[in-house]
């Protein structure tokens, strides 16, 4: 079984759904009888092949043989499958349909449900829609989790409420449910965006005192990235700060963003940094110029 689960399942991530479908026609044939998980498999390779029909064809078949086997009938896998594909492909009104469906044929969605349905909202709708999805998760019962938090919160900010934003990071944090790097980053990125540079950078110092949650590599590039727009010195001096601590973590800034911080600074006259940075450029050959003859 779990060897024609895995061959489907290798199909589908190369997106060749026909011949994932022969795995589940040799299952049948060798008597073996397929589960929720090898339906479930293949419905989620329709969607990653874009064969948005046949996803739907095949959950309708699901449905018209689960009435008389158990083993065909959609789970709450099934169903967010659906919501997040059909939402995502832009079918809002048809992904709604089903997660409103769900608890009529007797399935409960998950909070993973209730995930996809707030991000594809967000993404495709409403984001005052994804809010309202959100309330009524809460009044049901359920307990958001962090990616439920940071998908709402990305929604919120793209819609420019960042003010909202930043409240539901507060409440999420009230809550007993810890930010993760994601959640950090969106907040900073949208409040560089919109100029807000002293907010973005107190929330990033925020962040960086916990030893919960670290900043990544994407965070430095997102804060060096920003320190180019106003065309301050200070910036300047802030962006080698953060290539310095940033290579102190691990993480190798880009050639490119790497040899732009170097240049501001040594206009800026400050020397120990540049200094510095240059030793950096040394000691790590990806961070070197180029030079092509």
């Amino acid at each position: 079984m779990v060897t024609y689960n895995t061959l489907a399942d290798g199909w589908c991530r190369v997106k060749d759904t026909s011949r994932a479908l022969d795995v589940l026609r040799l299952m049948v044939e060798s008597g073996i009888a397929p589960t929720k998980t090898t339906y479930n498999i293949i419905l989620k390779g329709f969607f990653r092949a874009g064969q948005l029909r046949h996803a739907w064809d095949f959950f309708l078949q699901m449905k018209k043989r689960g009435s008389k086997d158990e083993s065909c009938k959609p789970d709450v896998v099934s169903y967010t499958t659906m919501v997040h594909g059909l939402g995502v492909a832009g079918q809002l009104e048809k992904a709604r349909k089903v997660f409103d469906e769900m608890a009529k044929e007797g399935c409960a969605p998950s909070v993973a449900t209730y995930n996809a349905l707030i991000q594809v909202i967000c993404k495709k709708g409403n984001v005052e829609d994804a809010v309202t999805v959100f309330d009524g998760m809460l009044v049901k019962g359920y307990v958001p989790n962090v990616v439920t938090y940071t998908v709402l919160i990305r929604g919120l900010c793209h819609a420019g409420k960042i003010d909202r934003g930043l409240k539901l990071l507060e409440r999420m944090k009230n809550g007993g449910c810890e930010p993760i790097v994601q959640t950090y980053n969106v907040l900073i990125r949208y409040l560089f965006e919109e100029g807000e540079m002293e907010k973005g950078l107190d929330l990033f110092e925020k962040m960086s005192k916990g030893e919960e949650c670290l900043p990544n590599q994407d965070t430095y590039n997102i804060i060096i990235s920003a320190m180019f727009m106003r065309k301050r010195a200070e910036d300047m001096v802030l962006a080698a700060r953060m290539v310095d601590e940033m290579v102190d973590r691990g993480y190798l800034p880009r050639r490119f963003m790497f040899n732009r911080v170097l240049n501001g600074l040594m206009l800026t006259g400050n020397q120990e940094l540049s200094r510095k940075l240059l030793r950096m450029q040394e000691k790590y050959r990806r961070l070197q110029r180029e030079i092509r003859l």
